[in-house]
């Protein structure tokens, strides 16, 4: 129906176009981060595992599990700054980071022994 302006009425057959459709905001995967605070758990537990078997006189094991928690707090740090980095699941990503720069083996012998615990 018209109300006499016809030139601005657009025809029966003709297609619209609206201009391009709004764009949907894509959710961040959160999965990277929790996969680098997965390995910075990991890497507490292989530390941990490898001290009680250091402890108990399986000495080749121990080594073996600690020398593992030092690789896995490294691969726990990039992974997690990687995270921090890209906003893919911050919040385990800054967890895994602390995780593996604190408690890191080396890093922590280090600290203990300029306290003067060791």
């Amino acid at each position: 129906m018209s109300d006499g302006l016809q030139i601005f009425d657009a025809p029966q057959d003709a297609v619209v176009d609206d201009g391009p459709a709004p764009e949907r905001h894509r959710r961040r995967p959160r999965w990277p981060g929790a996969l680098a605070g997965g390995i910075a758990i990991l890497m507490v537990l292989s530390w941990a595992l490898g001290l009680v078997l250091l402890s108990t006189g399986l000495f080749e094991l121990g080594v073996g599990l600690s020398i593992s928690a030092v690789l896995l707090s490294g691969i726990a740090v990039v992974a997690g700054a990687v995270a921090v980095i890209f906003n893919w699941g911050r919040g385990w990503g800054v967890a895994a980071i602390a995780v593996g720069v604190l408690l890191n083996p080396v890093v922590l012998t280090y600290l203990l022994g300029l306290m003067g615990v060791l």
